[in-house]
């Protein structure tokens, strides 16, 4: 067939796929079912002309359509790791390691349960071999989620369920395609079946797939920082990561091509958006989405042509046969979502779904063109015997139609039946409110138009409708959970609009929208202690930076924690800049439409927030107060850069300059904004000498003494929230702050916060009193501490000293009465 054939047919078929899903809307099917269909109407249409009934003609465009040279092969490596690339850049690395264990048990469970609950089942009427049926098993045990996702976003599913079904999709493809990949070859080898080396290469080719695709996806995201000038050069390298990914690890490395690109994927999207400009990202995003649209619909329709073809000699028996597999199948997903998900549930590791969510969720397991790329492969493979083919290739593409056909057009009507696509009550009668509220807005601002315009009046708005009983009689916790989720919407439209104008490093984008959704998702769940566990979440010290203290305190070697403070100190701005800016909203939106109860609490919730994440920061500057200044000096030299740049930009629009002169002034702040970048250096903690120097019970003591005292306090580390004295107490050693930041709080509520330098708890060096305030860490605590046993010790050696220091802690002690221990 020659290439200008094969171009003819791609390129008939993608003009005819364009129609797809504007015809499948008016259907109200998945696309995905009409594409199917579509494709196993020409494959049907093409083996009819095929048999010469309408003459040569018809015969050579049948074959043109039947015989383009494109294999299983093909398939798997042309259209897979697009759209496996695609949907592992679609998903959130912290999102998708905050649900790690519940998406790779529902992925690989589900995938192995499906593969031996089906295999089993057919083994006793089929006249296949055991092998022959779990090989079958694993090709169905991949599903497609494109369907029920949409339905569930239809139908306001819980955010996290979405990501879990999208997760569960994208690794269970992995999971099914290694299982194939073993299964088939112990057929074709002809060797026994061995538990031990199945379950290693069942767990070490994808991890080592996984391995190789992160690192070239992290090398591909790096790469493209030094390719911004251009979205051209970025989105060609984001097109060519995938395909090298596959081919490294399927055909040199020899493990998981899908995983490695999976891992590409996800890696490429955690660090492209922190190398590449916005607007060179989106326009990779943008490319990416017409990318993924193409391969879609191409291997659907393309798959879906061959299927007349693989169900050629089905017989009543097959029938049969699929019919055991369907309820097999049917089964093994019940045991998973009825039984394995809520036990994830109860344990706190997956979301709790409703009745009705379960069945959607059952009856949604669809399956694609996967499952079809696989049964063809199965049929190119020689080596296997003919009955096995015809038995793996008709009960696989009856079992994709029946999916597609059956459970994909009466999906929706189970949606309805459930009522999952109707509002919960508070929405239907929010949805009145939020009615009164957008009337008076508009008629407001149309008021202003006709002003501006010189037109007359408009119309009177609309009577406002009055508060339905249903909204006042609502559960005020359902109106606090909705307004909480609310203000993590418009949290992350701040969050975005920062980084627009690029006033946020990109680094951090991705930690900063994962913790809004978070806030988002715990909000909806559990209310106001849901956000303020999501927000505590957040102002929490990671694992990454609890890990560059510990390397810091261990080796002394400072740059990693430097990063990772100045990204916390970031974030932290950001974040309090945001909460600033909502509250407004509060009294402009929530008030009206959820009423003035609900935004009190909203405020009250916001209040102790902002309270909490001032807190963090003052202990970071306290912690590191010289380099809190370089850190906030860094960031208004930054913001005041892209200020610059946006007014060049303005002027450049404005034609008030040309373009060289723009792309001179361009390029001097490209230069200064590289240097104003350059992180300042990190003093990790004062010496002991110069601690013990600092107390005023010391002063002119010689420098002999210093050193002896300095030799008697003893280095301890204390972690956020640690308890260092205790009001009552009996007081029995001082305390000097190294590195970091505590909080004393006085009998009377007074609370006095100490950093980096100061002292606490010192008058119990010569006084046996009660301690007369609780003292915490509120940061990770390099401290000294001197006990009084040693003090008097070295004082009694020492009586010069003693007086002198006798005097001074008089003074102190009157000072300090009512204050701290």
């Amino acid at each position: 067939m020659s290439v200008a054939v094969v171009v003819f047919v791609i390129a008939l078929l993608l003009a005819v796929v364009s129609f797809a899903e504007p015809v499948a809307a008016r259907l109200r099917l998945p696309a995905s079912v009409f594409l199917a269909v579509l494709g196993v109407g020409v494959g049907g249409a093409a083996l009819f002309l095929r048999s010469g009934a309408l003459g040569e003609g018809a015969l050579h465009a049948a074959e043109a359509i039947t015989d383009l040279p494109l294999g299983a092969d093909g398939f798997l490596f042309l259209f897979l790791p697009v759209l496996l690339f695609q949907s592992a850049m679609n998903t959130e690395a912290r999102q998708l390691v905050e649900d790690a264990s519940s998406v790779f048990i529902l992925a690989i469970v589900a995938v192995v349960v499906a593969t031996f609950v089906i295999g089993f089942a057919l083994a006793p009427f089929a006249q296949a071999p055991l092998l022959a049926c779990l090989l079958f098993g694993a090709i169905v045990a991949t599903t497609d989620p494109i369907a029920v996702i949409g339905i569930f976003r239809e139908a306001g599913a819980p955010a996290r369920l979405v990501r879990l079904v999208e997760g569960e999709s994208l690794l269970n493809d992995a999971a099914a395609i290694t299982l194939f990949s073993l299964i088939i070859d112990m057929l074709i080898s002809g060797r026994a079946f061995d538990p031990a080396a199945t379950a290693f290469g069942a767990v070490a080719l994808p991890l080592g797939g996984a391995l190789v695709g992160a690192a070239m996806g992290r090398l591909a995201g790096a790469l493209i920082g030094r390719l911004r000038e251009n979205a051209l050069a970025p989105t060609s390298v984001s097109v060519a990561l995938p395909y090298l990914a596959f081919t490294v690890a399927e055909h040199i490395l020899h493990v998981s091509g899908v995983m490695a690109v999976v891992a590409a994927g996800i890696a490429f999207s955690a660090v492209g958006p922190a190398k590449a400009p916005p607007e060179i990202w989106r326009h990779l995003r943008a490319v990416w989405d017409q990318i993924d649209w193409w391969a879609a619909s191409l291997i659907f329709v393309l798959a879906s042509i061959v299927a007349p073809r693989l169900i050629a000699n089905a017989t009543l028996y097959d029938a049969g046969l699929l019919l055991v597999a369907i309820v097999a199948s049917l089964a093994a997903r019940a045991l998973i979502v009825f039984g394995l998900m809520p036990a994830l549930a109860r344990i706190g590791v997956g979301p709790k779904l409703g009745r009705g969510f379960q069945w959607v969720v059952l009856w949604g397991g669809l399956r694609g063109a996967t499952t079809l790329v696989l049964a063809l492969a199965v049929t190119e493979k020689d080596a296997l015997p003919e009955d096995i083919r015809s038995f793996v290739a008709v009960l696989s593409t009856g079992f994709v139609f029946f999916t597609l056909l059956v459970q994909g057009t009466t999906l929706r009507a189970l949606v309805r039946r459930t009522g999952l696509d109707r509002l919960s009550p508070v929405d239907r009668a929010l949805r009145r409110e939020v009615l009164n509220a957008a009337h008076a807005r508009v008629s407001g601002m149309l008021a202003e138009t006709a002003l501006a315009h010189g037109l007359s009046a408009p119309a009177a708005p609309p009577a406002a409708i009055a508060e339905p009983a249903a909204l006042k009689a609502a559960d005020p916790r359902e109106k606090l959970s909705l307004a909480l989720a609310t203000l993590a919407r418009v949290e992350r439209e701040i969050v975005m609009q920062r980084v627009r104008e690029r006033s946020v490093s990109l680094r951090l984008v991705d930690r900063l929208l994962g913790d809004v959704r978070r806030l988002s998702d715990q909000s909806r769940a559990e209310g106001v202690d849901g956000y303020r566990a999501a927000y505590a979440q957040g102002l929490e010290f990671s694992a990454r930076e609890r890990a560059a203290q510990w390397t810091a305190r261990k080796t002394g070697w400072s740059g990693w924690l430097a990063r990772a403070l100045a990204d916390r100190f970031e974030t932290l701005l950001v974040v309090s800049a945001a909460l600033r800016r909502i509250e407004p909203y509060v009294d402009e939106t929530i008030a009206p439409v959820l009423g003035t109860d609900t935004a009190t609490e909203v405020s009250r919730a916001l209040a102790v927030r902002r309270e909490e994440t001032g807190r963090a920061l003052a202990a970071l500057r306290l912690q590191y107060p010289g380099y809190a200044e370089a850190l906030e000096r860094r960031l208004l030299a930054n913001a005041a850069l892209q200020l610059e740049e946006t007014e060049y930009d303005r002027l450049y629009e404005d034609g008030l300059i040309g373009p060289e002169l723009h792309r001179d002034l361009r390029i001097g702040v490209s230069g200064r904004r590289h240097a104003a970048n350059a992180r300042p250096a990190l003093d990790l903690q004062l010496d002991a000498r110069t601690l013990v120097a600092a107390l005023p019970l010391f002063a002119g003591l010689s420098a002999q003494a210093l050193d002896r005292i300095a030799a008697l306090a003893e280095p301890i580390f204390a972690r956020p929230g640690e308890r260092l004295i205790r009001r009552g107490d009996a007081g029995d050693a001082a305390y000097f702050v190294s590195s970091g930041a505590a909080e004393a709080t006085a009998e009377n509520g007074a609370v006095f916060r100490l950093g980096r330098g100061e002292i606490f708890g010192e008058i119990a060096l010569l006084t046996d009193s009660r301690r007369t305030a609780d003292v915490d860490a509120i940061a990770y605590c390099s401290l000294l501490r001197l006990r009084r046993r040693a003090f008097l010790a070295f004082l009694a050696e020492n009586p010069d000293a003693a007086a002198r220091i006798a005097a001074t802690a008089e003074e102190r002690v009157r000072e300090n009465a009512g204050s701290e221990g």
